[in-house]
């Protein structure tokens, strides 16, 4: 069957923004530019900016009628699902990693249409790992196809989660994760696109976290579930990439997970 043409130049040109990007960050001093934006662990840097600039010129010079949502930008979200070309990005995300030259952030792309998940491109640029997906073609890490761990029990399973800019929800956070019986090895690891797409090529097993955004979710998600995995809130339900609550990984540990949290 001959895939849409649409969608080929789509998944080209966002793994094409991502690379550029990664390279652009990288001749850059991450502590330039700094601003905070809530909360003492919540910055912009102008690595930041830059990032956003080449991935958004891009976008604007093949597809200038498409919408795009960014963590730098702002936009209103209740009409998202609504939109029929729509572009999720995060310029860093990651950014206190980056910040503090930890090497531990991604650039993410991801597009949507009209709710649905269509390609997503996340690039490592410390590591040099392009994650890259198609809905129902598969998920790639530098060309190679992957899929989420089999593991199905906590007592051998890596867990990540992450801290937050509010410490309450931090604190919530790991509440919850002490819940579980027995208790995994834990990853705090600063980045919600990386820890998605680590779980969806089985470095880490299971990824839980609350506050996270659409631009969090977005490309990472499709990604996740290109490779076998799925995502959920608290309560056991399928989610967008609107959820600010998701739990990922295999179908055994995130069900054992949302069992054991209640």
């Amino acid at each position: 069957m001959k895939r849409q043409r649409h969608i080929i130049s789509r998944i080209e040109l966002a793994k094409q923004a991502v690379l550029a990007s990664g390279k652009e960050i990288l001749t850059m001093n991450p502590e330039e530019g700094v601003h905070s934006k809530e909360g003492n662990t919540n910055f912009v840097t102008a690595g930041d900016k830059a990032s956003e600039k080449v991935i958004i010129g891009n976008i604007k010079k093949y597809y200038p009628n498409d919408q795009i949502l960014s963590e730098e930008t702002e936009s209103d979200l209740t009409e998202l699902l609504k939109v029929g070309h729509l572009w999720v990005i995060d310029p860093i995300d990651g950014t206190f990693n980056y910040l503090n030259h930890l090497n531990y952030s991604a650039i993410s792309v991801g597009y949507v249409e009209t709710g649905v998940l269509k390609t997503a491109a996340v690039y490592d640029p410390f590591r040099k790992d392009l994650f890259t997906a198609e809905k129902n073609k598969g998920a790639f890490v530098n060309g190679n196809k992957i899929r989420v761990s089999t593991k199905s029990d906590f007592s051998s399973a890596t867990v990540a989660a992450d801290s937050y800019f509010k410490p309450e929800i931090t604190r919530n956070n790991l509440r919850t994760l002490l819940k579980l019986d027995p208790v995994p090895w834990i990853l705090m690891k600063g980045s919600v696109v990386m820890a998605v797409c680590e779980v969806a090529c089985g470095r880490i097993d299971l990824y839980f976290q609350t506050g996270v955004k659409p631009w969090d979710n977005a490309a990472a998600m499709l990604i996740l579930s290109e490779a076998g995995g799925i995502v959920r809130n608290l309560k056991g339900e399928k989610t967008n990439f609107l959820s600010n609550t998701i739990v990922a990984g295999n179908k055994i540990l995130v069900s054992k997970f949302i069992r054991m949290i209640k």
